[in-house]
């Protein structure tokens, strides 16, 4: 992300505006209400002594799933914050509440639903998307020292946005593919800022094993992300925006009450902010209980 000179980072991070990754949500069928917790690094200007900067983003999370009529699956994430940012003079630190996201799909593809008889493959298909709503702080005075003064480094992007998705799942016996993909339409906040609209996209190859009443999934994947440019009083910010791919892996745990999951990322390929932004490994840990 960004450092403290003038530098507008990407919109690409771990900030208030990055996208969500699902991970593996097992028993589909069921609503669910769990929490999750994901960390995230990031350094700027890796190279320089002086501009060298670390960011570290924590976020917990309350989730859940819910079916409130049949076919239309309705997700919720209530994230709290706590940032740190690291540079040659100071550590600037922040905790909070971020910005809530709530989805709502249709199932408009479910072999198991829809037919007596399941062949070899079964799919589920969901459409839908929904709004992420600016219930996290975004206010920064650029001349004030004692802040970070950068539109990324917020509890939240101040700004309500809408999302559309899509999630497409295969099985076969065992083995199984989830896709999903997002996109979202950023709007400009109160500060007249507007990060980038964005694309984000998972592939995950998992096999299930039955071990008693648990089956474990051990999965494999690529998520990707890409942002376009920011605007600030109306001027394009070219520093702003770029692109990621991270190889993804995971392992998650679940029975008829309960799931647990753990998810780590690996940069495989990035460009943020022209490339003074550097993408570090990721994790994402989540517990849920189903009924």
């Amino acid at each position: 992300m960004a450092a403290f000179l003038d530098v507008n980072a990407c919109d690409i991070c771990g900030c208030a505006n990055s996208g969500a990754y699902f991970g593996l949500l097992p028993q589909s069928h069921k609503s669910l209400i769990g929490v999750r917790y994901q960390r995230l690094n990031f350094v700027t200007h890796a190279d320089s002594k002086v501009l060298r900067t670390q960011e570290h983003f924590n976020v917990g999370e309350v989730y859940g799933r819910f079916f409130p009529v049949k076919r239309v699956q309705v997700m919720a994430f209530v994230p709290y914050r706590v940032d740190r940012q690291v540079t040659s003079a100071d550590t600037k630190k922040q905790n909070g509440l971020g910005d809530v996201t709530i989805l709502a799909n249709y199932n408009l593809l479910n072999t198991l639903m829809d037919k007596e008889e399941s062949g070899a493959f079964t799919h589920t298909l969901m459409v839908g998307g929904g709004l992420k709503i600016p219930t996290g702080k975004f206010k920064f005075d650029e001349n004030n020292t004692l802040q970070v003064a950068n539109a990324n480094f917020q509890l939240g992007t101040g700004s309500t946005d809408f999302i559309v998705n899509a999630f497409y799942t295969i099985n076969k016996d065992q083995w199984g593919l989830a896709t999903n993909v997002s996109r979202k339409f950023n709007t400009t906040n109160s500060q007249d800022y507007r990060f980038g609209n964005q694309l984000f996209g998972t592939v995950d190859l998992y096999r299930s094993f039955r071990i008693g009443t648990i089956s474990v999934t051990p999965s494999v994947g690529v998520y990707g992300e890409s942002s376009e440019h920011g605007v600030k009083n109306g001027d394009v910010l070219e520093e702003t925006g770029g692109k990621l791919l991270n190889a993804t892996a995971g392992l998650t745990f679940f029975s008829n009450k309960w799931t647990l999951g753990i998810n780590g990322q690996k940069p495989l390929a990035q460009k943020s902010s022209s490339g003074h932004v550097i993408a570090k490994e990721r994790v994402l840990v989540q517990v849920g209980f189903l009924f």
